[in-house]
């Protein structure tokens, strides 16, 4: 049985920016690189790419991060970051699939993760534990554009 751990945090990028709770901190970002008197054109263009694709490489709420068997050691750090799905029925040879990022007709990568499972409604234990059957599974198992 693969165990999945699902990101369970929501990245500063895609949080209300605190100067201006309005936006997220990515708009935020672009709104600086935008009024920056100091940058040229091209400079503010290079910049913005750049924030672009630190932001593609983000993980979001609900990814597929990684699978492995289901009696892996957990750290610290996994238990405040993840929620760990248990999926009865699912190989770790088909898990490992889920974990692939999103790669565009070129080849390039898009986004860090294909994969993501739809946590809406679902509770996890209070050690972020959780099992779906694998019919729950594929139901909610999205795949990003």
């Amino acid at each position: 049985m693969a165990e999945f751990l699902i990101y369970n945090m929501v990245h500063w990028m895609e949080r209300p920016s605190k100067n201006n709770p309005g936006m997220t901190g990515l708009e935020r970002n672009h709104m600086v690189i935008d009024t920056d008197s100091k940058l040229s054109t091209v400079q503010k263009i290079e910049k913005k790419d750049q924030l672009t694709q630190k932001y593609n490489s983000i993980n979001q709420p609900g990814d597929i991060v990684e699978a492995r068997r289901d009696d892996a050691p957990r750290g610290k750090l996994e238990e405040e970051s993840f929620i760990f799905l248990q999926v009865p029925g699912i190989s770790l040879k088909v898990g490992k699939g889920y974990c692939v990022p999103l790669i565009n007709a070129s080849g390039v990568p898009v986004r860090k993760r294909k994969y993501f499972v739809d946590m809406a409604g679902l509770i996890p234990d209070s050690h972020k534990n959780m099992s779906l059957s694998e019919s729950v599974f594929n139901s909610r198992l999205k795949a990003k554009k």
